[in-house]
């Protein structure tokens, strides 16, 4: 199981890659809007290099962070992809803005996916190494879900 979830998060990882990952020499990027990730550095965590996909009109962007257990959680925001493509639905989460996004998963590999009804849509975060409770909490930490109350 540990083997097919380590696959789904390589997957999902490399489709959302390319070979520009600044977006240097694919036009300008600053007369479309870049998305906005809104996410925190969860405790304890150090911040991966950011990610920038350049579209027509906009660009979508990864922000990434490792613990110092190197689990990792990433969020995403205009990437189109298949987040969690083949893991097994897992529920809902309620999101911090009031929205609900849906969660999939198993073992070490969380994805929870939503819209907001924009050009950034879909938005996503992926925790890679997370047991359920411990990706739930963290994406809470890191302001995407609601927190209790």
């Amino acid at each position: 199981m540990r083997r097919a979830a380590a696959l789904v998060v390589a997957a999902t990882l490399a489709a959302c890659g390319s070979d520009n990952a600044t977006g240097a020499g694919s036009g300008p990027t600053d007369r479309v809007p870049v998305c906005d990730v809104a996410i925190s550095a969860p405790p304890g965590s150090q911040a991966l290099p950011e990610f920038r996909e350049p579209y027509a009109d906009h660009v979508g962007i990864r922000l990434g962070y490792r613990d110092g257990l190197g689990r990792e959680l990433h969020a995403f925001a205009g990437i189109p992809g298949e987040f969690g493509e083949g893991l097994p639905a897992a529920g809902d989460v309620e999101l911090a803005p009031g929205l609900v996004g849906r969660l999939s998963g198993s073992g070490v590999v969380w994805v929870v996916e939503w819209d907001e009804g924009g050009r950034c849509d879909p938005r996503a975060a992926l925790g890679n190494g997370f047991e359920r409770e411990d990706f739930l909490e963290v994406i809470e930490e890191a302001g995407i879900a609601a927190g209790p109350g």
